[in-house]
C-alpha cells in the first residue's frame, strides 16, 4: 500500500467518523431518551452493528481495504452512540413536582414530571392498602409560563391547564383550583 493510498483511507476514516458523530447525535436527540428507557438502548445498539456490518460487506466487494474501516466503525459507532445516550441522560434528568388540592373532602395530588413530560392525578386514600388511586394520566407540554395537560379517553383528546399554581379545566370541578406545592 502506497503512502497516498494510506492517506486516502485515513481521510475516508476521519470523514466516516465525523458523519457518525453527526448522525448519532441527531439520532439520540430524536429519540429523546428518558431515565425509564435505559433498557431501550439495547434495542438501538444492534441496529448500529448490523448496518455497519452490511456496509462493510458491501464495501468488501468494491474495495477490500475500505471494508476494514466499516468493521472498525462498528465498534466506534457503538461507543459514540453510548456516549451520546449517556450524555443526554445526564443533561436531561428526571424530575417531578407535586401539588396537592382538595375537592369534596377528597385529597388529590397532581404530579408533573419532566423527562418524560408526563403528569398524573391521584386520589390519596388514607387507611387503605393502596394509598394512591389513579384518576388520570397523560402528557404535558410547556407553552410559555403555563403547562398544558393532555389526556386521551376513547379516542378523544382532553386538555387542562396549569398556570401559576392553578389547575384550570379539571373535569370534576369547572372552577379554577388553587394548588399547594409539596416540598
Amino acid at each position: 500500500m502506497t503512502k497516498s493510498e494510506t492517506k486516502l483511507i485515513l481521510g475516508i476514516g476521519v470523514l466516516i467518523l465525523l458523519i457518525d458523530i453527526f448522525f448519532m447525535k441527531y439520532w439520540v436527540s430524536n429519540i429523546k431518551p428518558d431515565p425509564f428507557m435505559s433498557i431501550g438502548i439495547e434495542s438501538y445498539r444492534p441496529r448500529i452493528v448490523i448496518v455497519n456490518i452490511l456496509i462493510g460487506i458491501f464495501a468488501f466487494f468494491i474495495k477490500k481495504r475500505l471494508s476494514i474501516l466499516f468493521f472498525i466503525n462498528t465498534i466506534v459507532c457503538y461507543l459514540i452512540f453510548s456516549f451520546f445516550w449517556n450524555s443526554w441522560m445526564e443533561n436531561h434528568p428526571y424530575s417531578q413536582t407535586r401539588y396537592n388540592f382538595t375537592i369534596e373532602d377528597r385529597n388529590i395530588q397532581l404530579r408533573i414530571s419532566e423527562n418524560p413530560n408526563t403528569y398524573g392525578i391521584y386520589e390519596l386514600t388514607p387507611n387503605s392498602k393502596d394509598s394512591l388511586k389513579i384518576i388520570e394520566m397523560g402528557m404535558n407540554e410547556r407553552k410559555g409560563d403555563s403547562i398544558i395537560l393532555k389526556w386521551w379517553q376513547q379516542g378523544k383528546t382532553y386538555e387542562m391547564y396549569f398556570y401559576k399554581n392553578k389547575l384550570i379545566g379539571f373535569p370534576e370541578s369547572p372552577n379554577e383550583i388553587e394548588l399547594s406545592k409539596m416540598e
